[in-house]
């Protein structure tokens, strides 16, 4: 064959690598469906996904992304935060009512837990199930990470972040514990890491990121229109390229799906 032929082939062969890299970066589109939040999403341990529709109403999608459940909140409330973790007690966070409902697998309420009643009378935005009977709380008032036992009815952690985040720009976003660490994401300075007695442990410095979650060892978070993973106790960092046009503000990943939320639809693929 000749030279020229070659330099033909090999140029063929590189011209068609950036669109196999981007094709595999999402997976295979499946649909698109409207929600109402790109943060006030969560992942179960078993692959199940939960997001606020457009009424503004907790759905279920299972593992292939079927509609499984909804739940109709009775009040006025907006649902800031969803913990589904342990799928079976799903925690939704009122903040403009200060207020947390557990709820089973089957959206069924297990109980109503208005935080005025553990003498709570300041302001909290963030909160996050605690794996033991319990709650992270922020409390933007007393500016510190406190948990709440729900069975002892009162504060058994208090960790004061003056010294730790900065009062004049911070911007908390959400809270979330996964194997015994706490996180607390600010919007401004980056992902506080504390352990689960409350202790401050390092800060991962990267921000203008709005919502964070975790697949195995890994942390992950959408950001200029890459979604970073980091390896939890290796530090092994690598992305993956999004559309820029979609401007995706979080991503849910499950083991066969990845959901890729904007402020009002969220894109559906198959991994």
């Amino acid at each position: 064959m000749k030279l020229s032929n070659y330099i033909v082939i090999l140029l063929l062969l590189l011209c068609t690598l950036p669109a196999v890299a981007q094709t595999d970066s999402t997976g295979t589109y499946l649909r698109t469906i409207p929600v109402s939040s790109p943060t006030a999403v969560s992942v179960d341990r078993n692959g199940a996904v939960y997001f606020l529709n457009p009424r503004r109403n907790l759905v279920q999608l299972d593992s292939l992304g079927r509609a499984v459940a909804v739940y109709s909140p009775s009040g006025s409330g907006s649902i800031k935060t969803v913990d589904a973790w342990n799928a079976m007690e799903i925690m939704v966070f009122y903040e403009d009512q200060q207020e947390i409902l557990l709820l089973d697998r089957f959206f069924s309420l297990i109980t109503q837990i208005p935080l005025t009643d553990f003498g709570l009378n300041s302001t909290v935005t963030a909160a996050a199930v605690a794996s033991s009977d319990g709650f992270w709380l922020f409390d933007e008032t007393d500016f510190k990470l406190s948990k709440l036992d729900s069975r002892l009815r009162r504060l058994t952690v208090e960790t004061p972040l003056n010294l730790i985040l900065d009062r004049e720009r911070f911007d908390i976003r959400m809270l979330r514990e996964y194997q015994n660490h706490v996180y607390l994401l600010d919007y401004n300075a980056g992902i506080y890491v504390f352990d689960n007695l409350g202790n401050y442990k390092q800060k991962i410095p990267v921000t203008g990121v709005q919502y964070i979650n975790f697949i195995g060892n890994e942390l992950y978070f959408v950001k200029e229109d890459k979604l970073h993973f980091t390896d939890l106790y290796t530090g092994k960092q690598y992305t993956l390229n999004l559309p820029e046009t979609k401007d995706y503000q979080s991503a849910l990943v499950t083991g066969n799906r990845l959901y890729l939320f904007r402020n009002k639809t969220a894109d559906i693929f198959e991994r």
